[in-house]
């Protein structure tokens, strides 16, 4: 029986994990799991697992740290990195360090299995399958190219390396010609044609944008000198398209509309509606992002013109509204004071005030724009509160999913949906935040002498029940887990930095009774005392 260990600190997908398969019919015995990369090193150095899975995410020492420490100590075993999203950074130090496998949260059970099978045959056998190694280029490979498209997507995209630096990088295979853009939107596929749910919709819709990809490749790479797809989130799927002056891939680019409706009918979506951009040509490598944003362009069109349609950009014809008449410096203080005194209220008539110009022939530039400018005024109240943690990512996760509505209507009620959430947060964090954060420091400053809660409560000026509740609502721990937290970090700090007694140890950061500590400490942590001093000392 071949032992596993899982490390993973989400708590939901952890239990998917652990519960997607039969582990011991497939010759795998799960020994432990962890959810922070210390907690699996220590782990791994006690019972040297055949297996880990680990997250590429885990706090403390990331999956690929992780990886690094356990091969810095000699030790052998085969490591599965599972990733909520594709990183180029994260798939090039795993291959780098020689990880074969990168699955994709929610884990898929036939993955999974596919997995256990190949190091369940590999431990029985140390012949390499030449087919296994195509396939771990082919998954590197891809994740390399989604990097590529994904730095050129962001909303504020760097500069382009040269197209020989980025053919190298990103093992790609552009060459002077065209490069041209299309970008597809598909919305309502979690309905089939019985209109119900369906709990596998997530594996679903990824085996439909994979089958997707393949027949616009068999329309594509024929004519084409690179195609690269990029499936993100949001039902979106990206193309970029390299191809010589003379060949006929331009014209035949439209033939992405039938493709499409095609599939989606296949496949029994037929409440789904789609909606298909087409960036305008650009001849120089340097301006491939301007396809990409003509192509974005495009394909939110369709918020303001209708549904199931191709729009090709170069084909549109606009009014004369531009971002500038909407955009005023009035609009963008009044959206910034309204962000600032979280007044959900205002800040939705601004919005749609500012909505009110817009007509279906308005360029879609325009819609971006404003929509930018309220993001960045939500965000930006946030970062100043010290509430950052959705930081970029959370802007181009709202942008995106803006791009994914079917109507002005519905684009207005994401956008003021998502600024109410994060105003909530910051009037909870506002009633909160101050007396716990005093709380905390408090502790952190003395927890090695005779605390209680109601002695803390005394120094923020709080009933002491009034303290542990919001205590409990802003933290998520209770006051006493998180006194006990500070007395073993300062413990673990002492094991590690001194030659204290742990009896000594104990006494210092506030335990009177060392068989109480030693307890306490083995549950914080999963090992001794004396174990941890051993690994860490």
């Amino acid at each position: 029986m071949l032992t596993v260990l899982i490390a993973e600190n989400d708590s939901e997908q952890l239990k998917r994990v652990l519960g997607l398969v039969n582990w011991e019919a497939y010759g795998f015995k799960i020994i432990g799991h962890r959810g922070d990369g210390i907690g699996a090193m220590e782990i791994i150095l006690k019972t040297l697992p055949d297996l880990v899975f680990t997250s590429d995410d885990l706090p403390r020492l990331n999956g690929i740290e992780l990886i690094n420490r356990v091969q810095e100590h000699g030790i052998s075993c085969d490591f599965v990195i599972i990733s909520e999203t594709e990183s180029f950074a994260v798939a090039r130090e795993a291959m780098r360090l020689g990880v074969e496998e990168y699955l994709f949260k929610p884990l898929d059970r036939n993955e999974l299995i596919r997995v256990l099978k190949k190091y369940a045959d590999r431990h029985q056998s140390v012949s390499v399958n030449r087919q296994d190694i195509n396939e771990r280029f082919l998954r590197t490979r891809r994740l390399l190219r989604n990097s590529f498209i994904d730095n050129l997507t962001t909303l504020s995209a760097p500069e382009l390396c040269s197209m020989e630096h980025s053919n190298m990088k990103y093992n790609l295979q552009f060459r002077k010609g065209v490069f041209q853009s299309a970008i597809i939107m598909i919305k309502g596929m979690a309905d089939r044609e019985n209109g119900e749910f369906s709990v596998s919709s997530i594996d679903d819709e990824r085996e439909f944008f994979a089958s997707l990809i393949d027949d616009a490749r068999a329309c594509f790479d024929p004519v084409c000198y690179e195609m690269i797809p990029y499936i993100k989130k949001h039902s979106r799927v990206s193309f970029i398209f390299n191809y010589g002056g003379g060949s006929r891939a331009g014209e035949i680019l439209r033939e992405l509309y039938p493709i499409v409706k095609g599939h989606l009918e296949k496949c029994g979506y037929k409440n789904a509606v789609f909606c298909v951009g087409i960036g305008l040509p650009e001849h120089d490598f340097a301006k491939l992002g301007q396809t990409l944003e003509t192509a974005e362009r495009a394909v939110r069109y369709g918020i303001l013109h209708g549904q199931n349609e191709l729009y090709s950009y170069g084909d549109l014809k606009f009014d004369k509204l531009a971002s500038s008449d909407i955009l005023k410096p009035a609009l963008l203080d009044d959206l910034k004071r309204s962000a600032e005194a979280l007044d959900i209220g205002r800040f939705e008539r601004l919005i749609r005030n500012a909505f009110g110009p817009v007509s279906c022939t308005t360029d879609p530039a325009v819609l971006i724009d404003v929509c930018q400018a309220a993001i960045e005024a939500v965000a930006d109240t946030c970062k100043t509160a010290g509430d950052d943690t959705d930081g970029f990512s959370g802007r181009k996760e709202i942008f995106d999913r803006l791009g994914c509505e079917t109507s002005l209507a519905s684009t207005i009620s994401t956008l003021v949906s998502w600024a109410q959430n994060l105003f909530s947060r910051q009037i909870k964090e506002r009633e909160y935040a101050r007396p716990v954060k005093m709380a905390m420091r408090y502790v952190e400053a003395c927890c090695t002498q005779p605390l209680s809660l109601e002695r803390v409560a005394e120094q923020v000026h709080l009933n002491p029940s009034y303290l542990s509740t919001i205590f409990k609502k802003e933290t998520g721990r209770n006051f006493s887990d998180y006194l006990i937290s500070c007395r073993i970090n300062e413990a673990k700090r002492l094991l590690r930095e001194s030659n204290l007694k742990i009896a000594q140890i104990s006494y210092a950061v506030g335990y009177t009774d060392n068989k109480h500590f030693s307890k306490v400490f083995t549950k914080s942590v999963g090992i001794k005392a004396s174990a941890y001093r051993t690994l860490h000392g």
